[in-house]
């Protein structure tokens, strides 16, 4: 058998060294492929799937994939996330909807799951007061339309007059008719809080949350003259009222005496009357009859009554029973 020719000490170590080398490489690239290699799941038009990767991107593995994105398609996680192992990536496809917002609208498509998700998707900045229809929280349909009205609430102080009142005085200083005003009145000022609702800018309604009385109006005061004259006889009476009463006639014998309720003698010009209606001592002018003192009373002379003295029985007789108007004059 022949002889193998002796390998010098100096090529030995060479081809040692190519060996390792090698080896080194080759772990290294089992390293690397390792790192490379990812197992996710992707999960396309609601199917899942599991998928060996060495895609660094979900943008990559879509397209290793063959899947196509259409308009408002969107990706969870976004495009250019990078890809790990276990990872899970969901492509959900948009559908059109119609957005109605601030007095116009518009068709687009939304992969968002909510209705909030896509007005937010949509750069549609939603207020606490707004009103979303369907709600904010209602899943996305094909063909839904959504509504937004914006809601706005402002705070706004409104001042409003207080009318003031008219307070009428009886006054017998002044002529039947004719008024004078002893303090002027005026008006006071009433701070409101209002509360305004508006809808796109529209105001829909107010409502009071608060008032603050700022100033009390001024009551009025008006003199009303109630002094009236009457010219009988050549003279002038003053009255401060006149009244329409129902009027009997009495003579001395009638009353079984000769002093009235007053201690005065009974006469002519002395007249029975109801206190309550006429205060005894008032001065009188009784057409028909004259002027008169309310110096008696009697028990049959009750509210609108009147009982005038006569010198005779005759002359009471004659008189009877009938309404006569009769001034209350004013005391000089």
């Amino acid at each position: 058998m022949p002889e193998m020719p002796a390998l010098r000490p100096g090529k030995v170590r060479n081809w040692a060294a190519a060996g390792l080398a090698v080896a080194a490489l080759l772990s290294l690239f089992v390293v690397g492929y390792a790192d490379a290699h990812k197992e996710v799941t992707l999960v396309v038009d609601g199917e899942s799937r599991v998928v060996d990767t060495l895609k660094d991107s979900v943008a990559g593995l879509l397209e290793q994939e063959k899947v196509k994105l259409g308009e408002g398609d969107l990706t969870l996680p976004a495009l250019e996330t990078e890809l790990k192992h276990g990872m899970t990536i969901t492509v959900r496809r948009a559908v059109p909807i119609t957005v109605c917002a601030g007095g116009s609208s518009r068709a687009v498509r939304t992969a968002q799951e909510t209705v909030g998700e896509a007005l937010a998707a949509l750069g549609i900045a939603l207020g606490p007061l707004d009103k979303v229809t369907p709600g904010r929280q209602a899943p996305v349909q094909a063909g839904q339309t959504i509504t937004v009205v914006k809601v706005e609430e402002k705070l706004q102080p409104r001042y409003v007059a207080v009318p003031y009142s008219v307070q009428r005085r009886e006054d017998d200083n002044l002529p039947r008719g004719q008024t004078r005003v002893l303090q002027a009145g005026q008006s006071g000022l009433l701070e409101r809080q209002v509360r305004a609702i508006f809808e796109d800018g529209q105001l829909k309604r107010e409502e009071v949350v608060a008032e603050r009385l700022l100033r009390p109006p001024v009551t009025e005061v008006v003199a009303v003259g109630t002094l009236g004259t009457i010219s009988r006889g050549g003279r002038d009476y003053r009255y401060i009222r006149a009244l329409d009463l129902v009027a009997t006639a009495y003579c001395p014998s009638d009353r079984g005496g000769n002093f009235t309720a007053l201690g005065l003698p009974a006469r002519r010009g002395i007249v029975a009357v109801d206190p309550r209606v006429i205060p005894l001592g008032t001065q009188l002018y009784v057409e028909g009859y004259g002027p008169a003192l309310a110096g008696d009373t009697g028990s049959a002379i009750k509210g609108q009554r009147i009982d005038l003295f006569m010198d005779s029985h005759r002359e009471a007789v004659n008189f009877g029973r009938r309404r006569v108007k009769v001034y209350v004059l004013k005391q000089e």
